[in-house]
């Protein structure tokens, strides 16, 4: 019985999910909103920039660009805390 809940559930997850991207998709066409260039200056400029000339493009530099600052902020946190002497390494899980 369990293993059928489990199906259940994973089909309305993903068909809900579905349907509101669909949902979605249909309002962002409405999008045309672009950024003034004239008062930016640096990264704001570049990544504004973007936005204006193509919205894909920025949305995957920004999602990389999370990426690796996470990735940054794991390694940096990972070596303060072995230098104050914790114990840094993979947990092992035993079931």
């Amino acid at each position: 019985m369990k293993h059928y809940l489990v199906i259940i559930l994973n089909f309305f997850l993903l068909t809900v999910s579905s349907t509101l991207v669909w949902g979605a998709a249909e309002k962002a066409e409405a999008l045309n909103k672009k950024i003034d260039l004239a008062k930016l200056t640096g990264l704001n400029y570049f990544f504004a920039s973007w936005y204006n000339d193509n919205m894909w493009l920025y949305a995957i530099m920004v999602t990389v660009l999370m990426g690796v600052i996470g990735l940054l902020i794991a390694l940096v946190t990972d070596i303060i805390l072995k230098m104050i002497g914790m114990e840094v390494h993979k947990m092992e899980h035993h079931e």
